[in-house]
């Protein structure tokens, strides 16, 4: 399967950390400290971007704009750490996002309805290949050709490094169907990057390996 990018920056195991001091960070920026404030843009503006440009395209910049106009409106209501603001951050913006599908009138993509599947386990050997792979700006490319579903499960589930449950609440879907169609996107684009062509017979096989 060859060798999926040490330095690809896309690592689960390893995601977007926070200066030392997240909670005094946000006690500032809560009473109007742009400093304070744009150290935490700094940290979660760069994984932001990359989600949003998976799931909005070209308009991942207006849509990222438009979050963070949203996270300045309410930003005196949210109380957690870094983790928890990661988790409030990316329901925002797939928020915006389906806002902005709206107001562009552009056909809603249909997800793929996947029966069940919370009896099927996580499938972390498929994500360790994937990330050691490619750059970040060629991963994200890559997992942009995946069906739109499993686009977005790989980018908030291996690159953002939110938990399952809190991917499962951003999109709507039950954890099994997070697990399952993380695994399926991480074994297409491991197959891909084979140089071969995914079916739906191969992805349904890997669920049983």
């Amino acid at each position: 399967m060859g060798r999926i990018g040490h330095d690809a920056g896309l690592s689960r195991r390893s995601p977007v950390t926070m200066p030392d001091g997240f909670g005094e960070l946000l006690i500032c920026a809560k009473k109007g400290d742009e400093e304070a404030f744009s150290s935490i843009w700094r940290v979660f503006q760069p994984g932001l971007l990359r989600y949003l440009r998976v799931i909005g395209g070209q308009a991942a910049d207006d849509i990222a704009a438009d979050t963070w106009l949203q996270v300045i409106r309410k930003l005196a209501s949210f109380t957690g750490d870094d983790k928890a603001f990661r988790a409030w951050l990316y329901t925002i913006a797939r928020h915006r996002h389906i806002d902005w599908r709206r107001q562009a009138g552009r056909r809603k993509e249909s997800l793929v309805e996947v029966e069940v599947l919370d009896r099927f386990p996580g499938t972390d050997d498929t994500s360790g290949k994937f990330e050691t792979s490619v750059s970040t700006q060629s991963a994200v490319a890559l997992i942009s050709t995946l069906p739109a579903d499993q686009a977005e499960a790989v980018m908030l589930r291996t690159v953002a490094g939110l938990p399952v449950s809190v991917v499962a609440e951003i999109m709507g879907r039950p954890p099994g169907t997070v697990r399952v169609l993380c695994h399926r996107g991480l074994h297409r684009l491991a197959r891909t990057l084979e140089g071969v062509v995914p079916d739906e017979a191969s992805e349904a096989a890997a669920l049983v390996v």
